[in-house]
């Protein structure tokens, strides 16, 4: 574990629905935070999708290599300590979203960064429209459009939280993207400037699957 210093700044990981304005929260938080990283799920995603299928033997080895890659060169760089880096991701509760949301928990530990996590929902009519949004459906990535698709994963899926990390949990049905990333600063700030206690000592046997 890397020492912390007065300057190592928090990882925020937001997880949320596809459509549930992840990115657009997370782009809010950097324009009140302007040395911020802001790594969206799909530059972890779309790399990788451009070389394996998702139903290829190696695509999960293959993404988990790419991630740790990431996360070397923007969460244990010394270089880069003293900026806040923001993930965004869907990870559900099930035994993989489980072991890759603790890849990102055990590298904040490596640097010896807080780690935050945010839980981003919104009500289902709301997600079914942002979903098919302009914005999303000409962003050129992978990202899902179709109302359809996600609302079955609705139906079947729940969101990862962890058990005994504190994290925030943030209904963005009708707030304004600026109001849930002020929300989002304060707490992973004072997050920042709070002791550590036991659940940022470990990146494992920490969450449910």
């Amino acid at each position: 574990m890397a020492p912390a210093t007065a300057r190592t700044a928090p990882v925020v990981w937001i997880n949320g629905f596809p459509g549930s304005g992840k990115l657009t929260v997370a782009m809010a938080v950097a324009a009140l935070d302007k040395t911020a990283i802001v790594l969206d799920n799909h530059k972890l995603i779309d790399p990788v999708e451009a070389r394996f299928s998702r139903t290829h033997p190696s695509y999960q080895h293959e993404r988990r290599l790419f991630r740790q890659a990431i996360l070397d060169r923007h969460v244990c760089n010394m270089a880069t300590l003293s900026r806040l880096v923001i993930f965004t991701d869907f990870q559900s509760n099930n035994a993989l979203g489980w072991v890759v949301a603790s890849e990102y928990k055990a590298a904040a530990f490596k640097a010896g960064r807080p780690f935050v996590p945010i839980y981003i929902t919104c009500d289902e009519a709301t997600n079914l429209e942002r979903v098919a949004s302009p914005d999303r459906l000409g962003s050129g990535t992978n990202k899902l459009t179709n109302p359809q698709v996600l609302g079955d994963l609705r139906s079947r899926c729940e969101l990862y939280q962890f058990d005994s990390c504190p994290g925030l949990t943030v209904d963005s049905t009708s707030l304004a993207p600026s109001a849930v990333a002020a929300k989002i600063v304060e707490f992973a700030w004072n997050r920042a400037s709070s002791p550590a206690d036991g659940a940022d000592e470990a990146g494992e046997g920490v969450g449910r699957a």
